[in-house]
């Protein structure tokens, strides 16, 4: 008579991934740098898109705390940005026209 054992426990076969888990977090990283300069693409067309030489008078005045506030919140992050560059001893230039 034969008798029922269990199957042996499964085995976990691991393999190895090229670059192992460093490649993964480096492609990651790329990735959120490359959202981080689009993100940056985005706000700086958005911006062109305003135009308040358009606005009258009254219309200026009327919004003119919340553009300030606005405006006041965009100079400090392009500052911040752009002082962690400089910081890292890297210029920052205009691009010269084609």
């Amino acid at each position: 008579m034969r008798s029922i054992t269990a199957p042996p426990p499964a085995r976990r076969v691991v393999r190895a991934v090229p670059g192992g888990p460093r490649d993964t977090l480096d492609r990651l990283r790329v990735r959120d740098r490359i959202e981080s300069i689009s993100r940056l693409r985005v706000a700086a067309l958005a911006l062109e898109d305003v135009d308040v030489s358009g606005w009258d008078d009254v219309t200026l005045n009327d919004h003119l705390d919340d553009l300030s506030k606005v405006l006041c919140t965009l100079d400090s992050e392009l500052a911040r940005v752009a002082e962690a560059v400089r910081a890292r001893g890297f210029r920052i230039e205009e691009p010269q026209a084609a």
